[in-house]
């Protein structure tokens, strides 16, 4: 936490010294397991599941092809997406930015053989074989959201949409991600299983080779289907994913949004599949509570597949992964006079793989936001 209000002062600092360029905000965010740890029945000394950390900023700037992901993202967007949109109907309203560095990493459920705790749980059966791989990713991910609605001539139904497309590019187990997990730890031991060694009788290490290349190009769309009420919507989410995390999903958001929001801000996981989004609220208080799930059908996932026996670390093959995984969150946000913006969400997920060690993850997601743009439809070019 402590490291979370440095990191937030700063942001704040900085953000005084930007308004005069082409920034919409700034974005801090982190996931950590023990975030969940006051839902959990049971809380073990060395649990840990995912760490994270990303820092990005939104605007036109976050586009500029001297940082290089946008310039890709251009090229691909256009080849694969732009001339499908708009020939399909879709009328586009706003477009916006973002740029972000992401550092994560997930971990089993055991980081550390130095405590007796993890002695007590391999003498109750524990092997960490069996459980969940060591592995990270550290790089940077480049964003567009586009906002707008279609028209459906045949009904005269209009449909408010949205079409997210993104690029990331970065490297594998550089080593930020451990200490990452030593630094936002908390209670939880030092892990000092990160690191391969031949020694150990068990795997260790992580399981894609240190700087790796690892890239992915994703796609989403937010179509709002159902409005009960005012401000309370159900969205439909389709997604898609090729790179080193290759899958299609499908998910629902349902919750009240603030007042500019014509789109649920989906508040899980800070992963590089899952962009952040920011808008200013047309009131000095603004808040929004809302929770979703998605059904995904995963193909590859280097997290857990390793780079096809590259390396030394510890890996599951294709054949024991599974292929369709669920996910889940619940999540609140807060916005305060028009700059400042807080949110929280705890995520779940079902187990990734078949071992003896089941693994249904449950961790949980704070972030801070800090708003350059005035009040009204949001954050946008």
């Amino acid at each position: 936490m402590r490291i979370f209000l440095i990191l937030s002062f700063v942001i704040i600092s900085l953000s005084g010294k930007t308004q005069e360029n082409d920034l919409a905000g700034f974005e801090l965010s982190i996931d950590q397991d023990y975030f969940a740890d006051f839902i959990r029945d049971t809380v073990t000394p060395d649990r840990n599941y995912t760490i994270s950390l990303r820092l990005g900023f939104y605007g036109a700037l976050a586009n500029h092809d001297y940082l290089g992901l946008p310039w890709i993202r251009k090229k691909i967007d256009g080849f694969l997406l732009d001339n499908f949109i708009y020939n399909s109907g879709f009328r586009e309203e706003n477009k916006s930015h973002n740029f972000v560095f992401i550092a994560n990493g997930f971990s089993p459920s055991h980081i550390s053989d130095e405590i007796p705790e993890y002695l007590t749980a391999v003498e109750d059966g524990y092997v960490l074989a069996g459980d969940r791989p060591f592995s990270s990713f550290t790089g940077f991910r480049s964003t567009r959201r586009i906002q707008g609605n279609k028209l459906f001539v045949h009904s005269a139904r209009q449909l408010d949409m949205a079409i997210v497309s993104s690029f990331t590019f970065g490297f594998g187990s550089l080593g930020l991600a451990q200490s990452l997990d030593n630094l936002f730890g908390s209670k939880r031991p030092s892990a000092n299983l990160w690191d391969y060694d031949a020694n150990k009788p068990y795997p260790t290490g992580q399981s894609m080779p240190s700087f790796f290349p690892l890239f992915m190009y994703s796609l989403s769309g937010e179509a709002v289907v159902w409005r009960p009420m005012k401000k309370v919507l159900l969205q439909v989410r389709p997604e898609l994913n090729l790179g080193y995390y290759t899958n299609i999903g499908i998910g629902l958001d349902f919750g009240k949004v603030m007042n500019v929001e014509r789109h649920i801000d989906n508040l899980s996981y800070t992963d590089t599949n899952n962009p952040g989004l920011i808008s200013v609220n047309d009131e000095p208080i603004g808040f929004s509570i809302v929770g979703g799930g998605n059904v995904r059908a995963v193909l590859y996932n280097a997290h857990v597949n390793g780079m096809f026996g590259l390396g030394k670390g510890h890996n599951f093959p294709i054949s024991n992964t599974k292929k369709i995984i669920l996910e889940a969150y619940a999540g609140f946000k807060l916005q305060f006079f028009q700059k400042v913006e807080l949110n929280f969400s705890v995520n779940y997920r079902s187990s990734e793989f078949d071992s003896v060690v089941l693994r249904n993850p449950l961790w949980g997601t704070l972030g801070l936001k800090y708003l350059l743009d005035p009040p009204g439809e949001g954050c946008y070019d």
